[in-house]
């Protein structure tokens, strides 16, 4: 466990290479602080105008409330739910260097972890793994349309051929940074009990799409204990696996010791 707010015993890595994109739309922010690990990984909507620019300004923005943030006057999940809707916020607003409006969006997954309690705020469909022995586990929800037709579909309100036909649009993302008075976040208001050993992976889709659980596995146990090689290897291993056509692939590696 974490000694008197101590993290000297969690190691951390980073990566993010370019893939076969022409702009880097990742941005990532992680930090090992006296208190606690904070980490912030945002993937711009390729699909919308200036990705690269949402999802910085959102990390820009996550990590300095996170800076100033009152501890004692305000919990975790309290502090994800305000930091979700300001980052929408400011996303929404934002105007290029002409002070244009920009129609921009952005994903969003962050993490914080004190006393080996985890916290986490996910909008959109990027991914928090957690992997502990040979158990790996997606703890965060993807807002996409086959979340919707998943819960048609267990109600009861489709059957497997509409759910067939909808699939066509299952990744289009129904939440994201941007989109205006969100209201659709995923933050898990108890924490997770995390142990010795556990490892946390906060990864763009660039990585998950191309990246299969066990090929995940497999590389984090070929390069531990060193998180920052992890990272690395991770990332370069989705984009030498699509070097045709491949995202932007970024992640943050957690290891508790």
């Amino acid at each position: 466990m974490f000694n008197d707010n101590n993290t000297s015993n969690v190691t951390l890595g980073v990566s993010s290479l370019i893939g076969t994109r022409p702009d880097q739309q990742d941005s990532v922010y992680a930090e090992i602080l006296e208190d606690s690990v904070v980490a912030v990984l945002c993937d711009g909507m390729g699909g919308l105008e200036r990705g690269d620019l949402a999802s910085s300004k959102a990390v820009e923005v996550f990590a300095e409330d996170y800076e100033q943030w009152d501890r004692s006057a305000q919990s975790v999940p309290e502090f994800m739910r305000q930091e979700a809707i300001e980052m929408d916020m400011v996303v929404s607003e934002l105007r290029d260097e002409e002070g244009n409006t920009v129609k921009a969006g952005t994903t969003v997954c962050a993490v914080i972890i004190r006393d080996y309690e985890l916290y986490w705020l996910s909008v959109g469909d990027s991914r928090i793994y957690i992997i502990r022995g040979d158990e790996i586990m997606a703890a965060n929800k993807e807002h996409n349309y086959r979340m919707k037709l998943d819960e048609a579909l267990e109600v009861g309100d489709i059957d497997e051929s509409e759910y067939k036909e909808g699939e066509r649009q299952a990744d289009s993302l129904i939440s994201y940074l941007g989109i205006g008075n969100l209201d659709l976040m995923d933050i898990n208001n108890k924490a997770f009990n995390l142990t010795h050993g556990d490892i946390i992976v906060i990864c763009s889709d660039g990585l998950y799409r191309t990246l299969d659980e066990d090929k995940i596995k497999e590389v984090i146990n070929n390069n531990l204990p060193d998180t920052q090689v992890i990272a690395d290897e991770l990332t370069k291993t989705a984009v030498l696996a699509s070097l045709d056509n491949q995202d932007n692939t970024s992640c943050v590696v957690i290891h508790c010791l």
